[in-house]
C-alpha cells in the first residue's frame, strides 16, 4: 500500500472516530470538541446583574456600550487571561474579570453573609409560614446554604437563602437582602418627598425614620404575566358577589353599553365575612364558621368567574384586610387593645393590628385561595384605624408593635409579603389608599404613604371621592361641584409622588359613582385623562343595577 493510500485510510479512521465521538456526546453527554476548546462558564456577581462594557467602532469613532448579564448566565470561554478573560455570548465577544466567571451555577449563588434592606420577618421554612423572629435592617445573616435551583436566571435574583440566627435555621427571600452592609443601608429613597407634620406629636425626626429610613425604596420591577395579561386600560365597576351572580346576564352586557371591562368583586367584607368556603379561616380562626358565609360552592364560584373572564372581563377580588372584627375577637393578642388587653371598639369595629404577622398570614392565605379564580387581588383597608393619636400618646391604646416598626413600614411589609405569596399564582396585587395622605404628603397616622405602597404592589388605587373632600380642598371651593377639576388636581398630585419611583405601581384611581349624574361621572373621568391616565374604578356601594343604570351613559 503506497503512502497516499495510507494517508487516506488514516483520515477515514480519524473521521470515523470523530463521528463516533459526536454521536456519543449527544447520547451520553460527553463534551463536544467546541466545549473542550471553549468551555462553559457562568456569570458570577454580587448584584443580580453584571454590566459589561463593549468597545466598538461607530463609523470612524471608537464607542462604548454595555451589556447586562444576569447572574448565572451561561457563556463560552474563548481566551483565559490572568485578570480578565475573553468570553462569547450571543455571538459577541468581550472581556469579563475572572472573578465574575464560575465553573458551575452553585458557585454563582455561594455566599457567606447577606444583609436585609429593611426589617424583615424570617420564614420557618422555604415557602412556609412566618416565624416570630425578625432580622433588622443591615443585620449580618450567616448563610447556611443556597440551592442553585433557587437562582432565577431571568432576573439574577436568588429566591431563597437558608440562614442561621441564634443557632436556629430560617429562610429569607433573596429580593430583600444585599451582599454588603453598605448596600443594605444605602438611601434608596433620596428622591422621596414627605412633610414632617407628625414630628410635632411623635418627636423630631419621626417622619424621616417612619417614611424613609424604615422603608424599602430599591427599584422593584413589576411583572407582566403572559398567562394573565392585564388590559392596557382597566375600567372597573365594584359589585358585591351576590350582585355579580344575581345580575349576571345584565352585567355580562355592560361592556357593550360603556367602557367597563372589569369588575371588582367583594370576597371579604369589612365585617370579616368571607363569601366562599375558606380553608384559611379554618387554619387561623378558632371558630371559622363565624367568618364563612359562602353564597355558592367554590366550584360554582370558579365557573362564574371563568364565565366573566371568557366574556372579556378582567376580574378583581376585593379583600378588606385590617378591618376585621371576627379575626380581632378571636385573636385579641393580635389586635388593637387597651393597656389591659381588652379590645378597643373603634367606630363600631374591632381591628386586627397591622403589625400582627398572624393577621398578615391570614389575609395573604385568603388571597392565595381566591387567586386562581381571578386576575388580581385588591387589598382594601390596608391601614391602621384613624384617630388613634391620643390613645397612642397616653399609652391607653396598644397595637402590640413588638418589633418597633413604623406604621408605614408595617403596611409595606405586609403588602410585600402578600405579593410574594401570590407570585407563583401569577396574580397581580393592588392596594387602596385614602386620598388625604396623598394631598398631605404624609401617612396621616394610618400608615398609608403612597411611595412606600407603590414601590411594592402592581397597582395602586387612591380613593378621591368628591364628597370626602372638605370645602376649599386643593383650592377648590366646592369639590363636589367640580368633579373634573378635583380629579385632575388630585391625579396631578399622585403623579408627582409616583414619579419619584423608578418602577412605580400602575395608577388606577377610584371615582365616585353615587349621588352623581352621568355627566358628573364623565367629568371625573375626563379629569383623570387630563393628566394622561385612563384607568379608573367606580364605587357605588354594592353595585345594584339601578345604581349602574343611573350613570352608565357617563362611563366611557
Amino acid at each position: 500500500m503506497n503512502e497516499r493510500i495510507k494517508r487516506i485510510v488514516r483520515l477515514l479512521i480519524i473521521a470515523d472516530c470523530l463521528i463516533l465521538l459526536f454521536i456519543a456526546g449527544i447520547r451520553y453527554g460527553i463534551p463536544s470538541i467546541n466545549s473542550m476548546i471553549h468551555p462553559i462558564r457562568y456569570i458570577k456577581c454580587d448584584e443580580p446583574t453584571l454590566q459589561v462594557p463593549i468597545l466598538y467602532m461607530d463609523g470612524k469613532e471608537a464607542a462604548k456600550r454595555t451589556v447586562d448579564l444576569t447572574r448565572g448566565t451561561q457563556v463560552r470561554l474563548r481566551d483565559e487571561g490572568e485578570e480578565e478573560s475573553s468570553i462569547e455570548y450571543q455571538g459577541e465577544i468581550f472581556q469579563v474579570p475572572n472573578q465574575n466567571l464560575a465553573t458551575s451555577l452553585q458557585q454563582c449563588v455561594d455566599t457567606k453573609t447577606v444583609y436585609p434592606r429593611r426589617l424583615i420577618s424570617l420564614y420557618e421554612s422555604k415557602n412556609g409560614k412566618l416565624s416570630n423572629v425578625v432580622a433588622k435592617k443591615g443585620e449580618a445573616l450567616q448563610v447556611r446554604h443556597v440551592d442553585e435551583n433557587d437562582l432565577d436566571l431571568k432576573t439574577g435574583i436568588v429566591k431563597w437563602y437558608e440562614i442561621t440566627k441564634d443557632d436556629k435555621t430560617y429562610w429569607v427571600p433573596g429580593k430583600y437582602v444585599e451582599p454588603s452592609k453598605e448596600s443594605a443601608l444605602a438611601n434608596y429613597g433620596s428622591s422621596i418627598q414627605y412633610l414632617p407634620y407628625w414630628d410635632a406629636y411623635y418627636g423630631e425626626g419621626y417622619s424621616k425614620d417612619a417614611y424613609i429610613d424604615q422603608v424599602d425604596y430599591k427599584s422593584n420591577k413589576k411583572e407582566a404575566y403572559e398567562d394573565n395579561v392585564m388590559p392596557e386600560h382597566v375600567k372597573a365597576y365594584h359589585v358585591s358577589l351576590e350582585n355579580l351572580i344575581k345580575n349576571k346576564n345584565e352585567l355580562l352586557q355592560l361592556s357593550k353599553k360603556s367602557g367597563i371591562n372589569a369588575f371588582v368583586v367583594e370576597i371579604k367584607d369589612d365585617n370579616g365575612i368571607l363569601y366562599y368556603d375558606s380553608k384559611a379561616a379554618k387554619d387561623y380562626l378558632k371558630d371559622p364558621q363565624d367568618a364563612i358565609n359562602p353564597i355558592v360552592s367554590n366550584e360554582e364560584l370558579k365557573k362564574i368567574f371563568k364565565e366573566y373572564k371568557k366574556a372579556g372581563y378582567y376580574m378583581i377580588a376585593r379583600i378588606v384586610t385590617f378591618k376585621d372584627p371576627i379575626f380581632a375577637t378571636q385573636n385579641p393578642k393580635e389586635s388593637y387593645t387597651d393597656e389591659n388587653g381588652n379590645l378597643i371598639n373603634h367606630e363600631g369595629f374591632y381591628w386586627p393590628s397591622p403589625y400582627s404577622r398572624k393577621a398578615w398570614m391570614y389575609n395573604a392565605s385568603i388571597a392565595k385561595e381566591i387567586a386562581p379564580y381571578v386576575n388580581e387581588i385588591q387589598f382594601d383597608y390596608v391601614r391602621f384605624p384613624d384617630g388613634t393619636l391620643q390613645r397612642t400618646l397616653d399609652h391607653t391604646g396598644d397595637f402590640h408593635n413588638q418589633y418597633n416598626e413604623s406604621k408605614v413600614a408595617a403596611l409595606q411589609g405586609f403588602l410585600a409579603y402578600a405579593k410574594d405569596q401570590l407570585e407563583e399564582t401569577h396574580t397581580y396585587t393592588s392596594a387602596d389608599v385614602f386620598a388625604w395622605p396623598i394631598i398631605s404628603k404624609d401617612d396621616q397616622d394610618i400608615g398609608q404613604f403612597l411611595p412606600a405602597i407603590a414601590n411594592v404592589v402592581d397597582v395602586v388605587s387612591p380613593m378621591p371621592y368628591l364628597d370626602h373632600f372638605s370645602l376649599g380642598a386643593m383650592d377648590i371651593p366646592v369639590p363636589m361641584e367640580a368633579p373634573r377639576e378635583t380629579l385632575s388636581k388630585f391625579t396631578a398630585l399622585s403623579h408627582s409622588q409616583l414619579s419619584s419611583l423608578k418602577d412605580a405601581a400602575k395608577y388606577r384611581t377610584w371615582i365616585q359613582g353615587y349621588q352623581l349624574d352621568p355627566y358628573s361621572v364623565q367629568q371625573e373621568i375626563e379629569g383623570i385623562q387630563d393628566q394622561g391616565y385612563d384607568d379608573y374604578m367606580v364605587w357605588s356601594g354594592a353595585g345594584n343595577m339601578e345604581d349602574i343604570n343611573a350613570i352608565v351613559d357617563g362611563l366611557k
